[in-house]
């Protein structure tokens, strides 16, 4: 089938239109005549792109060579033509799917993208925390103590009370656990890989009973024996990293992390970390044989702070209504016996002083 239609050809030689009488063989090839002579573009060796009722025709070899149909009916009918023979760009064909395709599309790469989150960065912060050795959290955890230190008023008397009372626990971890207080009215608490953690002042007078503290500290351990921080520097550097999984860069993995280490103390932990964590303190509670009501007061302690101001280590532990129910149901289920232990209530009350 022929189609005859004026069109506007531009040589690519001059930006001015030379008006010519096209004749198109629909699914074979687009003749006209210019400067006394016959030219010929095959289909196969042209592209078709439709902008609103115009529709341009260029040659594949020479982009610059172009026919333009302004005729609405004459331009449909050459585009379906051409769309027939698959001659259109790819960028026309993306067009042409409309906008239910790109919803569709839009949802997917949506999907990929929580997916990713979900699925593929905690696995791969699991297997780069993995590969990295205990020096490492050492390493790393220790630099951003001594940051801390340098800016913060330890209050080594304190401190020392404080591992005291910490030394008549068994963490059921063989890290080695250091404990620090800051002296500053700031509610919070924190755990440095390195075995470091950290207590502020603010949140031991909010403290009332060895329950409490112990629940509090063995919380922290578990960050700590779980490899929490390290996991999450590991998500954040997710991309980085699965390049570096791949090619076998640990070192680089290392450097990486350790560029980030001074943002260990402001971490926020996930509801799958806090959880892990409130299920460590609760089976260190256990083990010690101490009230499992001192997790269940704690929560309500903060939970309390969190109506004046909200403290500082609910915006790197948050406190939700998940973690307080499931605090209340361990301690209703009266798992096990617990008795008062002297010495870990004198500490605490040397600790109080």
């Amino acid at each position: 089938m022929k189609i005859t239609s004026q069109a506007k050809y531009f040589d690519g030689k001059t930006s001015k239109p030379h008006f010519v009488e096209l004749e198109v063989f629909l699914h074979n090839q687009v003749t006209f005549y210019f400067e006394n002579r016959r030219l010929v573009w095959n289909f196969q060796d042209i592209k078709f792109e439709k902008n609103g009722e115009i529709l341009s025709i260029t040659k594949k070899d020479n982009l610059h060579e172009i026919i333009k149909i302004e005729n609405p009916e004459t331009a449909d009918t050459i585009y379906k033509s051409a769309k027939t023979s698959q001659n259109l760009s790819w960028y026309q064909n993306i067009l042409d799917f409309g906008p239910k395709f790109y919803l569709t599309a839009f949802v997917s790469v949506i999907t990929l993208i929580a997916c990713f989150y979900i699925f593929i960065i905690p696995y791969v912060s699991e297997k780069v925390t993995d590969i990295l050795p205990i020096s490492f959290d050492e390493e790393i955890g220790n630099t951003s103590f001594q940051q801390i230190k340098s800016t913060s008023n330890i209050d080594e008397k304190q401190s020392e009370k404080l591992q005291e009372f910490a030394n008549l626990i068994n963490f059921a971890t063989e890290r080695k656990l250091h404990f620090k207080v800051i002296n500053d009215e700031e509610v919070n608490a924190f755990a440095l890989p390195d075995g470091t953690i950290v207590v502020y002042s603010g949140l031991l007078s909010k403290v009332e009973n060895p329950n409490e503290l112990a629940a509090l500290l063995g919380h922290e351990a578990t960050h700590i024996k779980e490899r929490h921080s390290t996991k999450i520097l590991a998500r954040s550097i997710a991309g980085y990293a699965i390049v570096s999984l791949v090619v076998g860069d640990v070192n680089g993995i290392m450097t990486t992390l350790a560029n980030n280490a001074n943002e260990l103390n402001n971490l926020s932990f996930s509801r799958e970390f806090e959880q892990s964590a409130d299920e460590g303190s609760y089976a260190i509670l256990k083990q010690n044989k101490i009230n499992s009501e001192g997790m269940y007061q704690l929560f309500k302690i903060l939970e309390k702070s969190d109506n004046l101001e909200v403290p500082k280590i609910l915006s790197t532990h948050p406190l939700t209504k998940d973690r307080m129910n499931y605090s209340k149901t361990l301690m209703d289920k009266n798992e096990y016996s617990f008795s008062s232990n002297p010495e870990l209530q004198k500490a605490f009350d040397n600790l109080k002083k």
